[in-house]
């Protein structure tokens, strides 16, 4: 026998029936739009084109189980869903389920997103991005560093080499040709200074701990100058999560232009982490009144941005630091992103039927490099309507196009089986 896959009616069926049992009364059609895969599922489910009647009617369903002891309204759907979800261990599928009052509606549709076509928590279509790999402008803007920039007074090298070697005692220090690796690697030419080649010459990983004399700062993990991944999380790339999210992201600002405005910069060069996830790095490219040098702190929470720590790396461990490692405010994210009739736009957040507008008028910018889809509020979540516009902006670029293959209860001389 060949084994059940999710393009066998028989995975279906359990959830297909449970989708119509389950139904508030009177519901001509039932639908579940979501993911399912990887052991798991999340979706919307959608009674005669109404999110909030089946959540209702739960309501009842479940206190009556309640006091019955019976199996709660979603039991068998959460059952079936699961058996499903086990069909696709290693693929999270894009799918809508459909029950209609009669067997002879019920449908399935697996969706098959191509490379360019990114989901969403609650959205299987959330954009597509036309141009790949691209970011949005914030996040293509570099920061250089200032022929005018000096050090603090306080930047040490030889303080930074006796705090490592005291808290530190049995530390290696990194190979000289390590170090220069680093600095290559940099862009613009900068060097590093020198009290991050004497950090390293004198520990090249390990756990920095300082004891209560260093007042808020209690130490760091030194990040190795190769094979840490915190060595790229705080790039711009690293930080973009999606162009829905993310087109309209500022960096904030210091209140005292220590630190330059940008979402992430390979000048702000990692030195140490907290182990929760942020980074403490030397500054390579500070603002007009900030010092080269000058350790930033980078919240693996936020978005964008650096916010000012020390004057120098030797302040920073013993201890003579700006207090706060937070920046004046977060970095802001708009859902909308730039205006919809800007013709120069890079990324637009249209309903389905705007972007048909658009498409049928030809007036799609030609700057376009993502485009995202606002749910329809009348019929949410549209997916059917979304995938028709997604695959004609995929075709204006010569890009795969969403597949959808549907399965259906099986017939048996032209009557159901």
């Amino acid at each position: 026998m060949d084994p059940v896959s999710l393009t066998d009616w028989q995975s279906w069926e359990p959830f297909v029936e449970a989708l119509r049992r389950s139904a508030p009364p009177g519901t001509e059609i039932s639908e579940f739009v979501g993911t399912v895969g990887r052991g798991a599922w999340q979706g919307t489910y959608l009674d005669d084109g109404d999110p909030d009647a089946r959540r209702d009617n739960f309501r009842v369903l479940a206190r009556e189980a309640a006091k019955t002891g019976g199996r709660g309204p979603k039991a068998d759907l959460d059952d079936a869903l699961r058996a499903v979800a086990e069909l696709s261990p290693d693929v999270e599928r894009p799918v809508r389920v459909r029950a209609g009052v009669r067997p002879d509606g019920d449908v399935v549709e697996l969706i098959a997103l191509s490379s360019a076509v990114v989901s969403g928590p609650g959205a299987p279509v959330l954009e597509v991005v036309l141009e790949p790999g691209a970011l949005p402008p914030r996040y293509r803007e570099t920061i250089a560093p200032s022929p005018d920039a000096a050090p603090a007074l306080s930047a040490d090298p030889d303080v930074v080499r006796r705090v490592i070697a005291d808290r530190m005692p049995g530390a290696v220090g990194a190979a000289p040709e390590e170090i220069a690796a680093a600095e290559a690697a940099l862009p613009d030419g900068v060097r590093l200074p020198e009290e991050v080649r004497a950090l390293y010459a004198t520990a090249g990983s390990g756990n920095l701990k300082l004891g209560a004399d260093a007042g808020q700062f209690s130490g760091f993990e030194i990040v190795p100058l190769s094979g840490s991944f915190l060595r790229e999380a705080f790039l711009p790339a690293a930080r973009f999560s999606t162009w829905t999210a993310d087109a309209g992201t500022s960096a904030p600002q210091d209140p005292e232009g220590r630190v330059q405005t940008a979402i992430g910069s390979p000048l702000w060069f990692p030195v140490g982490t907290d182990g929760a996830g942020n980074v403490y790095a030397v500054d390579l490219a500070p603002g007009e009144n900030g010092h080269l040098g000058q350790l930033v702190f980078l919240d693996h929470e936020l978005h964008a941005g650096a916010a000012y720590r020390a004057e120098s790396l030797a302040a920073l461990l013993t201890g003579r630091t700006a207090g706060s490692a937070e920046p004046s405010h977060g970095a802001s994210r708009t859902e909308r992103g730039p205006d919809k009739l800007d013709e120069q736009a890079e990324f637009m957040n249209l309903e389905p039927a705007e972007w048909t507008e658009r498409l049928d008028a030809g007036t799609v910018p030609d700057t376009l490099k993502a485009a995202g889809f606002v749910p329809d509020r009348a019929h949410p979540p549209a997916l059917t309507e979304t995938i028709t516009v997604a695959n004609r902006l995929l075709e204006l670029r010569g890009l795969a196009p969403i597949e959808v293959t549907t399965v259906r209860r099986p017939h048996v001389g032209g009557r159901e089986a």
